[in-house]
């Protein structure tokens, strides 16, 4: 957690989740075969250099999806303009909100969506319908599509009508998966059984279904209740843009882009902003990073706060954006690489007792990104020289640097406050104090790094531009490595 800029001075916000939580079937608890380490009972090491991900290591990449154009029917759904109010982040949590829930009743139950899909037929036997819901004032979109009855073979296609050819496709199978493993992690309901649709960036969001051939349209059972209305801006301009526009970076002036320093290239590359859409449609930021394992085969495990995921169905809804740092040093635009992936992850271990989450990405990341080093072989010192990779606000990357100062306790307190206290070797936290930038909301999940290894996970903290001396608190790598995910990492 990381104070956002709606948040009241010297108050710290969390979730209050449980102490552990025991994941079956997703790999938090035994059973999983992510969790299969071969009868191993100690981790092969504890520490680890980190690596880039290969070419060879990625498949082959799919033709982009083509635009079907005119044979597409599409019922469009208009929401009015949200008010000012609603928009406003609540403090339910401590990792930053950028999204909010809107019901849409056109399409709230099975009967009114399959009423307002009309259907076409393709040469190819095919059967293809969309609706568009448009949300007034968003910058983003992401329909939750309950699904009651979707064939494995069907196709569900994403994208605006402002960008009709950028798609995004996801087989029935696909997303089916995707709930199953919801389910399998023993969630039920409408948070098992919704897919949330990837954020395209506009205001507007059309869902397009293709029925193979031979499939009758009442072999389809989805309805869409509700959607996520992004109101936070997350897009950066391009060179171009920015020489119309005043809009650029807008994270606070004491942070320091990553593009200007050449003393972390490498563990750059393995930082991602996270987007994901809890079950109740709000819409939040965290930062995460890529970690490398001692079998060298590449598995996109991947670490952050267990107060930005803790759920399988907010797992599945995440969405990552790669290499996205600015193009040069201080140009606030992204560079030409940056790169989203929307398949969402697997949750296999999450822990309040360090605030630590570690996921295994559901598709691979692009070439290129570093899969970072750990090393978890001693609690770190007081004076330890340290430094983060982080996304203040869902901004283009930043860094800071600072030191460990001390050992926290860090506990849940009434409604959403968390309490930290002095500690010692053996608590869960470390407290750090930044001499060169600082952290802000969407910061939060992000790593410590020491000589170039994740040493832990930010949790929370005062630390801002207005509050230099103030501390961040980070979750222990060494503490959740010991407990539990070293069957992942060094198995």
């Amino acid at each position: 957690m990381k104070y956002s800029k709606y948040a009241v001075p010297g108050l710290l916000w969390t979730t209050g989740v449980a102490a552990a939580l025991a994941l079956a079937g997703c790999g938090g608890g035994s059973g999983s075969d992510d969790d299969d380490n071969g009868g191993v009972t100690q981790p092969k090491a504890y520490v680890l250099d980190s690596v880039v991900l290969p070419a060879s290591a990625i498949k082959s990449a799919a033709a982009a999806p083509a635009s079907l154009g005119a044979a597409v029917q599409t019922r469009f759904v208009v929401l009015p303009e949200l008010e000012a109010e609603k928009t406003v982040a609540s403090d339910d949590g401590p990792a930053q909100q950028i999204g909010t829930q809107r019901a849409v009743a056109a399409t709230s139950t099975v009967a009114q969506t399959q009423s307002a899909l009309q259907w076409s037929s393709l040469a190819n036997g095919q059967q293809v319908a969309a609706i568009n819901i448009q949300s007034t004032g968003a910058y983003g979109l992401r329909a939750g599509v309950l699904v009651d009855s979707l064939p494995d073979a069907a196709l569900l296609r994403v994208y605006s009508q402002e960008h009709p050819h950028a798609i995004i496709e996801r087989s029935g199978a696909e997303v089916n998966a995707l709930l199953a493993q919801n389910r399998k992690a023993g969630e039920t309901g409408a948070a098992a059984n919704t897919w949330w649709t990837p954020d395209v960036g506009a205001g507007d969001t059309t869902v397009e279904v293709v029925l193979p051939a031979g499939t009758g349209a009442d072999a389809l059972r989805i309805s869409i209740p509700v959607v996520s209305h992004i109101y936070q801006n997350l897009s950066l301009p391009t060179e171009a843009e920015l020489a119309e526009t005043a809009k650029a970076d807008t994270s606070a002036s004491c942070n320091l882009d990553a593009s200007c320093t050449n003393s972390y290239r490498t563990e750059r590359n393995s930082v991602a902003r996270m987007v994901f859409t809890r079950s109740d449609g709000k819409s939040y930021l965290c930062t995460g990073t890529l970690l490398n394992n001692t079998k060298g085969d590449f598995a996109p495990y991947f670490l952050t706060g267990n107060h930005c995921i803790s759920t399988q169905s907010s797992a599945s809804s995440m969405q990552t954006s790669w290499f996205y740092r600015s193009s040069s040093c201080n140009s606030g635009v992204p560079g030409a690489n940056a790169a989203l992936r929307s398949a969402g992850a697997t949750l296999l271990y999450a822990t309040s007792t360090t605030d630590s989450a570690l996921l295994k990405l559901n598709e691979m990341p692009p070439v290129g990104v570093t899969l970072a080093g750990w090393d978890a072989r001693t609690a770190g010192q007081v004076g330890d020289a340290v430094y983060g990779l982080h996304h203040p606000g869902g901004n283009l990357l930043k860094y800071s640097v600072g030191s460990v100062v001390g050992y926290m306790n860090c506990v849940a307190g009434s409604g959403n406050a968390i309490t930290c206290s002095t500690g010692d070797a053996n608590s869960g936290f470390y407290s750090v104090r930044w001499s060169q930038g600082t952290t802000e909301g969407g910061s939060s999940g992000s790593s410590l790094f020491r000589n170039g290894r994740v040493v832990g996970n930010l949790y929370g903290g005062g630390a801002s531009c207005l509050a230099p001396n103030a501390s961040d608190y980070y979750g222990r790598f060494d503490k959740v490595f010991s407990d539990r995910i070293w069957n992942w990492l060094a198995s």
